[in-house]
């Protein structure tokens, strides 16, 4: 408009941190590390709190690979834009095995603007600051109890823009690592920049921390654990959640169904439990900083 003195990159700014003032707490899921199970954690996390009855929303920041979509069955659904921005649709709690929940949970991804599931995103870091700012503040969030960030390997520009955005908001990191000492030395960088940034760590989930053999159901090691597991202990961050290497949470993936969501799968209770300390971890940093 004519009578405006903002310029684009304050309307942005401003716009973000209008939806940032209706979410309560944030939890980026970090790892440093690709393939240790960020985008599983992430959205079984969202599910087990939506279940819980919170309002809660699942913000892809990977953009070379957003996966959130293909998680929750809707990678050929699109999105379209509306006087209160661009719609993050929601999936189907209710929809869930024998679910009782009255929470809710939106999705927003870049894979809801790719044509084909298939079609690489080949930006360069402008780019992708200015697509987290939007994935903040042109989402229509709502108002938010919780908003999980699936974030990308690495501690480069998305992780640093993130930052920056949530200055000032109610943010704690969630690291999830598996037991080799490859990627516990990977995700020890991530806690290494939580710590020089001042970024609060709720803890750390162990993915593939075990076997369940699909035929016995015995149990075993798949990563022998690496003595490297006992640093994080070291540094007060606690383990919140040993996650077995399951068929059950691959053939949820598969199926565009998060495990959490299944009352009848022995991972639905490790899932409600991780987000029951999640919540409570969250309340008391919030306590802690009032008094």
């Amino acid at each position: 408009e004519e009578s405006c003195t903002l310029d684009k990159a304050n309307h942005s700014k401003v716009h973000m941190q209008r939806r940032l003032s209706k979410m309560n707490w944030i939890i980026p899921v970090m790892a440093n590390k690709g393939g240790v199970g960020k985008s599983t954690v992430s959205a079984n996390l969202a599910v087990a709190l939506a279940q819980l009855g919170y309002a809660v929303g699942l913000a892809d920041a990977d953009i070379h690979g957003p996966n959130a979509a293909r998680l929750f069955g809707m990678q050929d659904q699109k999105v379209k834009v509306t006087g209160r921005g661009i719609n993050a649709p929601e999936y189907d709690i209710a929809g869930s095995s024998e679910s009782t929940a009255r929470g809710t949970l939106r999705i927003g991804s870049l894979a809801f603007f790719l044509e084909e599931f298939d079609t690489p995103v080949v930006w360069r870091d402008a780019y992708k600051h200015d697509y987290i700012h939007h994935m903040l503040g042109s989402f229509d969030w709502g108002v938010l109890d919780f908003l999980i960030v699936d974030m990308p390997p690495g501690t480069g520009n998305e992780l640093i823009t993130l930052g920056d955005a949530l200055k000032g908001c109610n943010t704690s990191a969630l690291l999830v690592t598996s037991a080799d000492a490859i990627a516990l030395q990977d995700t020890l960088k991530a806690a290494r920049y939580c710590r020089e940034t001042a970024l609060p760590v709720l803890g750390v989930v162990e993915n593939y921390a075990g076997t369940i053999c699909p035929h016995c159901g015995g149990e075993f090691d798949m990563f022998p654990r690496a003595p490297e597991a006992e640093q994080f202990e070291q540094q007060g961050i606690a383990t919140l959640a040993r996650l077995p290497f399951t068929p059950a949470i691959g053939a949820g993936a598969a199926a565009g169904a998060p495990v959490a969501g299944d009352r009848n799968s022995p991972m639905h209770g490790v899932f409600t439990a991780l987000a029951t300390t999640c919540r409570d971890k969250l309340i008391a940093q919030q306590r802690k900083m009032m008094s």
